[in-house]
């Protein structure tokens, strides 16, 4: 009897520290998501404050344009504007870095497109042939004149 209690006990400590490991663990793990989220939150809090900080100037400049009464070619300045902070959001921070990688891959592994190379580069093979062609056709026409012109009458031969 005293060595089944014996037992019981042992198999009760291994459960436990078998659990308090998996707690640390656990707890580790909880440690260290929690820091990764601290970390994308203040990526993406950057991102924000960039974004709000070149909406501030995109509406600046509208408030300028509109004091200025400039409204010729406004549309094409505030589009122009917009591109450029599009821009700078898209090259500047690293998630809009990691979007236009995405948006490249996926073009690159769109079948239309691919089709399209293809086609575009049987189009200048064959463009390329026939300039050839045109060339080799002028220069035999520039060599039968030249030689009608050796063997005309003012020649001599």
């Amino acid at each position: 009897m005293a060595l089944t209690h014996k037992l019981n006990e042992k198999r009760s400590q291994i459960k436990e520290t078998r659990m308090e490991r998996g707690l640390d663990r656990a707890s580790h793990e909880n440690d260290e998501l929690k820091s990764e989220n601290r970390v994308l939150r203040d990526e993406v809090d950057r991102g924000q404050d960039e974004r709000d900080r070149l909406l501030d100037l995109v509406t600046k400049m509208e408030r300028a344009l509109e004091k200025k009464g400039k409204k010729r070619k406004r549309g094409r300045k505030v589009a122009f504007l917009g591109l450029g902070g599009l821009a700078a959001w898209a090259f500047g921070t690293q998630s809009g870095r990691q979007q236009v990688n995405r948006a490249k891959e996926r073009m690159m592994n769109d079948p239309r497109l691919q089709d399209m190379q293809r086609n575009a580069s049987g189009a200048v093979n064959g463009a390329m042939s026939k300039g050839a062609e045109a060339m080799n056709k002028g220069a035999e026409a520039m060599n039968k004149s030249a030689d009608a012109l050796d063997k005309g009458p003012g020649s001599g031969s």
